[in-house]
């Protein structure tokens, strides 16, 4: 009799969290006593999964552990602290499984995709965030494998319990990268995807560089995409572009499907980001960049830190004159890097593995 296996996520929709429960259950093995569970948290819905039966609990601690497994079984948790709870400590979730754990005694694993806020002493929350940490802390203790996106992550949560192995696992890309045969790529095209909200702020941060690129038409053209839009941001995001100045202009394509967004960052030959050094590796759009073998100009680009930020090439650099061929090597390099750490199949193998299938 096969085993059940329940895994929690704060949401089923696409993106965020939801689309990386959903990507991840594509390259899992098949798994007949799987079962999903959603909180209720505020008035946010909860997305169907045709695969698998969705079950949506109260977020209580009651709730939880009345549906988690009574005779062994396996838990995976996609944790989000504000995922689960608006204050950013969900204390319901982490009290029922420590008493689920302490009574079955089965397999648990948890994937940090969010930890706890980081308060000054004089801030309301602070408390909060203490409270937050020794629950983890208890929690940590217990769990047999602890997964988090980012270095920094896993520092702090090795700093609460040192005992507790973590592993890093960069997210995956959150676009197939649709098999093309020509290889050819407009030069001068650059392309800037992700939610409007971070399509501004890179805007904001890189419009010095992007104007000096602009003329000496190192950039040509930009192509911004991606869901998230409002008058306002349609409005701010315009204004940024036109300052750019480019001697092909821009273009403002919105949300597309998959396939289209896909054949946009074949056709590319750059990409646009302002992921730093502790988000670098959390960023779904940052992989299919690489996953499509873009070059990545980014303010953050370093030489001497770790991949995939040494991959990347800064403003300066590529001002400066990086040879065609350099070029395209980084990009091959940056697209084996994420095939090796971040493609789907590899997380779920490393989650498979956690959860012993």
């Amino acid at each position: 009799m096969n085993e059940e296996t329940v895994i929690i996520s704060p949401e089923l929709a696409a993106g965020g969290v939801g689309d990386y429960t959903r990507r991840l259950l594509e390259n899992l093995p098949g798994m007949p006593g799987l079962r999903l569970i959603v909180p209720k948290v505020g008035n946010r819905p909860v997305h169907s999964f045709e695969q698998h039966p969705v079950e949506e609990i109260d977020a209580t601690i009651r709730d939880l552990r009345d549906r988690l497994p009574t005779r062994g079984g396996k838990v995976f948790v996609q944790y989000s602290a504000y995922g689960f709870d608006r204050h950013g400590y969900p204390r319901w979730l982490i009290k029922a499984l420590l008493e689920w754990k302490k009574e079955s005694q089965r397999t648990l694993a948890i994937m940090f995709h969010e930890i706890w806020g980081f308060w000054p002493i004089w801030n309301k929350n602070y408390l909060l965030q203490q409270l937050h940490r020794r629950d983890l802390r208890r929690l940590l203790r217990v769990t047999d494998a602890v997964f988090t996106s980012t270095s920094s992550q896993a520092g702090h949560l090795a700093a609460l319990s040192p005992r507790c192995p973590i592993q890093v696992l960069p997210v995956g890309s959150n676009i197939h990268r649709l098999q093309t045969t020509d290889g050819y790529r407009q030069a001068g095209l650059a392309v800037l995807f992700g939610l409007q909200g971070s399509r501004i702020r890179t805007l904001r941060k890189m419009l010095p560089s992007l104007k000096a690129l602009g003329s000496t038409e190192q950039i040509r053209r930009i192509a911004t995409v991606g869901a998230g839009q409002s008058r306002e941001g349609d409005a701010e995001e315009l204004a940024l572009l036109m300052e750019v100045e480019l001697v092909d202009g821009f273009e403002q394509l919105g949300p597309l499907p998959e396939e289209k967004i896909s054949q946009l960052l074949s056709l590319g030959e750059f990409a646009l980001s302002a992921q730093d050094d502790l988000s670098v590796t959390k960023s779904g759009t940052l992989m299919a960049y690489a996953a499509h073998g873009l070059n990545i100009i980014s303010c953050y680009a370093d030489a001497s830190k770790p991949e995939p930020l040494s991959l990347m090439t800064s403003p300066e650099e590529l001002a400066k004159g990086v040879p065609p061929q350099e070029l395209e090597l980084r990009g091959k390099r940056l697209r084996l890097w994420q095939e090796q750490t971040s493609a789907w199949p590899h997380i779920a193998q490393k989650v498979a593995r956690a959860l012993k299938m």
